[in-house]
């Protein structure tokens, strides 16, 4: 794990910076592009900031129906995530979810969110979502768009009752944090 001082240290949270700066940026000419963009560095930096219970040697990231994102998330496959080796597994069917470390929602899956709380329960998945109320609904963590800034909420007791740990700095950059 890299020291405070070090430069390995400090690289996940400018990534994270960068990513908020990009979001208080507002919309360009490439406007879906860049939130897509944005949502997926969010996303992956929330991977990077979360402690999993039991961690395995490969961190398995799990897309539900088709995503407007696999092909970014993709990208990351093979990619170190705090000593553990990032797979993507996309359109993984609901019998399967409680073998992902990582489970994302899109807005068109918004018909699922009581079947992933019903299957997953308390298992050691984070879950998120581009759906504004998913949080406030018993999900993990929530992405939203507030006027023309993207935002992120965190339903820390769902993921304390997992038994996932996030890092403080991530918590206190959320919009909302519901206890």
């Amino acid at each position: 794990m890299p020291r405070l001082g070090s430069a390995g240290w400090l690289l996940p949270w400018r990534l994270l910076a960068a990513a908020c700066l990009l979001a208080l940026a507002g919309p360009t000419g490439a406007q879906a592009t860049s939130e897509q963009a944005i949502k997926v560095a969010f996303v992956f930096n929330f991977v990077k900031f979360t402690q999993w219970p039991h961690a395995r040697e490969t961190l398995l990231f799990c897309t539900q129906g088709a995503q407007p994102l696999d092909w970014q998330f993709g990208q990351f496959k093979g990619q170190m995530v705090n000593g553990r080796t990032l797979d993507v597994r996309h359109n993984v069917p609901s019998g399967e979810w409680r073998g992902c470390d990582v489970l994302f929602l899109s807005k068109s899956d918004a018909g699922v969110v009581d079947s992933v709380q019903r299957i997953l329960g308390n298992a050691p998945t984070l879950t998120i979502a581009d759906l504004p109320d998913y949080a406030q609904n018993g999900g993990m963590i929530a992405l939203r768009v507030e006027g023309t800034r993207l935002r992120f909420d965190v339903n820390l007791a769902a993921v304390q009752r997992a038994g996932l740990v996030l890092s403080g700095q991530m918590v206190k950059l959320a919009g909302k944090v519901l206890q």
